[in-house]
């Protein structure tokens, strides 16, 4: 992976919303060589995580949170070799099969659509 593919920096409205475009993530597996080949297969695990888009969110004056959003379409969801999956961070990636929603986001349609919201802590340093 050369520097930037799949990575973007982000500036929210001034009411913090953001936007923006990518692919809809597919799983992939993790390497299965070494030790944790080795706790995979002892524990009967597959190597596979669901897909799903990370984000690291940030603020002046906010603690940085790091998190994903994962598609109820994910295979499997519901056994994330490393865990990570939680039913708050499960996103309906919606087709979309509309010209003028597909003109306010500049793509064609039909497209794919998912809403998430990040909520940062304040600061306590």
């Amino acid at each position: 992976m050369s520097r930037g593919d799949l990575r973007g920096m982000f500036t929210t409205d001034a009411e913090g919303r953001y936007r923006f475009r990518t692919v809809v993530p597919s799983h992939y597996p993790i390497p299965a060589d070494g030790p944790v080949g080795k706790m995979l297969r002892q524990t009967k695990r597959h190597q596979f995580r669901p897909a799903h888009i990370h984000f690291e969110v940030s603020a002046p004056g906010r603690r940085t949170v790091t998190t994903h959003i994962f598609s109820s379409r994910a295979v499997p969801t519901d056994s994330d070799t490393v865990f990570g999956v939680k039913e708050s961070l499960i996103r309906e990636f919606q087709l979309v099969d509309d010209d003028e929603a597909a003109a306010r986001y500049d793509v064609t349609a039909p497209f794919r659509h998912a809403d998430s919201t990040v909520v940062l802590e304040t600061a306590s340093f």
